[in-house]
């Protein structure tokens, strides 16, 4: 496998009526904290019936605009910094453009920032955008499938729960490129390759790990095999079977898979 890396106020004197600030007032510091963290970045949560719990008419509103103004700042970067090579090929169509159209508009109203369902919506939306102008270069179709899979690394920050058996990471994600990946960016670290050929295809694998680093790794067909078994369900031998793979080359396939946050494992006393 082939890797590369990549003084507080209270609230509650300043929120909602008397009956209000009666409850916020009872609420732990670090439950609010939590609570007022949800509502910025949840809009279910700002929707719901018991937002005025937190916030009264006019500071609900202030506070929608806020976290509209955070989503678009939160993912305008991450689509700078996903879709940094396609900006180098057609720089009058960046992205992150995408965050000030109404079709963006349309994701805020059911964004939960952080979570893998907004940023593929996001990425769906920024992919879009970006075929819309496309230039007339073969591998361009394989450089924004590249961006978008580590965009989707960038913008989620949800993590799986280990369970009993292996189970992949929220975000990550395998796939094939008929364009060798790494040839093509350092080719447009340096220009834009307007006659870069294809010269062999790639799978690579892209994963977060909780720590929040991002791995793009070239991988061979048995551990694409693997990770492409685990559904949740299967435990790590029925994965080995699966793959006609010894429960030992598994074992060290699932562990390192498990090192770059693609894969969440159970402790290892349940895979014994």
């Amino acid at each position: 496998m082939r890797i590369q890396s990549g003084s507080r106020r209270s609230p509650a004197s300043e929120v909602g009526d008397d009956a209000d600030r009666g409850l916020v007032g009872q609420i732990p510091d670090r439950e609010l904290h939590d609570r007022v963290i949800r509502f910025l970045t949840d809009a279910d949560v700002r929707s719901g019936h018991r937002a005025e719990d937190l916030l009264d008419g006019a500071e609900l509103d202030r506070a929608e605009r806020f976290s509209r103004f955070l989503a678009r700042r939160y993912y305008r970067d991450r689509l700078m910094r996903g879709f940094r090579y396609s900006r180098l090929v057609v720089p009058q169509s960046p992205a992150h453009a995408v965050v000030d159209s109404s079709e963006f508009e349309v994701i805020l109203g059911v964004c939960v920032l952080g979570s893998l369902a907004t940023a593929e919506s996001v990425g769906e939306l920024a992919l879009r955008s970006l075929l819309y102008h496309p230039p007339e270069h073969s591998w361009w179709t394989d450089l924004l499938e590249y961006e978008r899979a580590f965009f989707l690394q960038l913008a989620t920050s949800e993590n799986r729960m280990g369970t009993a058996v292996p189970q992949k990471n929220v975000s990550a994600t395998l796939r094939s490129f008929s364009s060798s990946m790494p040839e093509l960016l350092a080719a447009l670290s340096s220009s834009v390759p307007k006659d870069h050929r294809k010269t062999g295809e790639a799978t690579l694998l892209f994963s977060r790990t909780h720590q929040g680093r991002i791995y793009v790794a070239e991988v061979d067909s048995n551990t694409a095999a693997v990770f492409g078994a685990i559904d949740g369900h299967r435990t790590a031998d029925e994965i080995a079977a699966l793959c006609s793979l010894s429960r030992e080359e598994n074992r060290r396939i699932l562990a390192t898979l498990s090192n770059i946050g693609s894969v969440v494992l159970p402790r290892s006393e349940t895979l014994e």
